[in-house]
């Protein structure tokens, strides 16, 4: 590969990982609206955004940030649990689920919009 190949294939790969990692439009999360939240994660993480890290305040929801890092807090009688992640330019998103067991959680809703300091 010459030189000038060189620098066109490392432009495109740079040009891909700033797209992939871009903040996405308020509406494109509506899709995950009724989707499990393992997938609904998964597809928010390869979208370029991070887990959101910070303590939770009880116990029960430290432990589940183990596995959710991104998880900020549950309601234990709705069953609706918040989790924060965060993109490269400190936009947030924050996803509300809902369900009786982590497993069965299901996205209830997506906004960009970050949680209060703790």
């Amino acid at each position: 590969m010459n030189a000038k190949s060189l620098i066109v294939a490392s432009a495109l790969a740079l040009a891909a990982a700033v797209v992939t990692a871009a903040p996405q439009p308020a509406g494109m999360w509506d899709t995950l609206v009724g989707v499990k939240y393992a997938k609904a994660r998964k597809e928010v993480i390869d979208a370029g955004w991070r887990p959101d890290h910070r303590k939770s305040g009880t116990e029960w929801e430290r432990q589940l940030q183990g596995q959710f890092p991104e998880l900020r807090s549950c309601e234990a009688v709705s069953g609706h649990c918040t989790h924060y992640f965060v993109s490269y330019d400190g936009t947030c998103l924050k996803v509300i689920t809902e369900g009786e067991t982590v497993a069965a959680f299901k996205v209830r809703s997506v906004q960009q919009a970050c949680a209060k300091q703790q």
